[in-house]
């Protein structure tokens, strides 16, 4: 049984269980430094066992309980074991304390919606091992997934029936960084492809970014038409490869609007940085045919890595399926490439990744539990 396995995973973590007095609910505890973690687990099988209010009062009752034996910080989360998550994921939605996970036992799966936070990185990882394993049991035993009996659910045999329209935390593509992409690639084929609006030479000299013609003949708009320029399909795909792969991390943990405003805020503070770098290398004198001129989002994405290494770091280490050395490593190589290749604007690299970390530290917070806890 699940709830066997349940146990034993979180007794490896630390926990020990308490039994409550309602049929079908069950806790688990852990005190670590000034900090204790609840884990209530509830059956809601059909999902008509509670009703919104009488789920957020059993999760009321179990913190007003502790708090009166625990004046210090107490982080809950509330595990739901369902078949019919349609049923019961406006409880994880709707509720904006706590933590809220749904564990559907007919897919094997577990489902974190995208309004909860990743404090429970350790937890999830059990989770998700059991799950995987159960799952490979199933398959085994060829265990069938619908119209299953689940017997002592809320101290009833109930008949349940596998649900498939759920809307899980992990989504393939977030908005506002693929609208970033296509974006990139129209303006790609724009300037290449098209002769229309003057052909490549024209558009690179009217649009890539020159501290001359920003700070002399204030063409202030080069800041951010450089950011959609590429030269050539592999400068391109690269940048896209890495925004398609952090940058979708970034806006599920950030949120669309703070995305947007990491992406070109850093981006804006990339290209300032390169114009200061190239106008101090050239001794400020312009001359033609031999100053820098600089295009591409490399400056945006660097901006974009620097905040998420920020974000994992401040989350234990761990965001997603990112961690803080993966993070750490990427940039180190990133870096190194840029270096190496003297064609590359790495002032713009430089800046942009550092102004990622400093705009991340500045917008980002972790998700705050109210439900008047002391921080630890």
């Amino acid at each position: 049984m699940i709830e066997e396995r349940l146990e034993q995973s979180f007794t490896k973590l630390g926990y020990q269980r308490i039994n409550s007095n309602a049929a079908g609910i069950y806790l688990f505890y852990h005190i670590e430094g000034m900090e204790l973690t609840i884990v209530s687990v509830i059956h809601a099988i059909t999902g008509n066992e509670l009703m919104k209010e009488q789920y957020e009062h059993i999760l009321e009752q179990i913190k007003d309980k502790y708090r009166k034996s625990y004046p210090h910080r107490i982080r809950l989360l509330s595990l739901i074991l369902t078949a019919s998550v349609d049923r019961v994921k406006h409880f994880c939605i709707e509720n904006r304390e706590d933590e809220h996970w749904i564990i559907d036992i007919d897919a094997k799966r577990l489902i974190i919606y995208e309004n909860q936070s990743n404090v429970f990185s350790d937890i999830r990882e059990q989770l998700e091992a059991l799950l995987f394993e159960e799952a490979m049991r199933s398959q085994v035993n060829q265990e069938p997934v619908h119209n299953r009996v689940y017997p002592g659910a809320m101290g009833h045999d109930l008949k349940t029936e596998r649900q498939d329209n759920v809307q899980p935390r992990y989504k393939l593509f977030t908005l506002m960084n693929t609208i970033i992409i296509v974006i990139n690639v129209l303006a790609f084929l724009l300037l290449h492809y098209v002769p229309i609006f003057g052909g490549e030479g024209r558009m690179l000299t009217r649009g890539a970014l020159s501290w001359h013609f920003v700070l002399t003949e204030k063409e202030y708009y080069r800041v951010l038409t450089s950011m959609f320029m590429h030269s050539d399909f592999s400068h391109l795909f690269n940048n896209m490869l890495v925004l398609i792969f952090v940058g979708d991390n970034l806006e599920r943990a950030a949120g669309k609007f703070r995305y947007l405003f990491l992406y070109f805020g850093t981006g804006i503070l990339a290209g300032i940085t390169s114009i200061g770098y190239n106008m101090w290398k050239e001794n400020g004198q312009f001359l033609v045919g031999n100053s820098v001129f600089s295009i591409g989002a490399s400056g945006a994405i660097f901006g974009v890595v620097g905040a998420m290494l920020f974000i994992v770091a401040i989350n234990r280490g761990r965001l997603e399926d990112i961690s803080t050395r993966q993070m750490v490593l990427f940039v180190v190589f990133s870096l190194y490439g840029g270096i190496v290749n003297t064609q590359i604007d790495q002032a713009a690299h430089i800046g942009g990744f550092l102004a990622g970390i400093l705009l991340a530290a500045i917008v980002y917070r972790r998700p705050k539990r109210r439900n008047g806890e002391q921080p630890a």
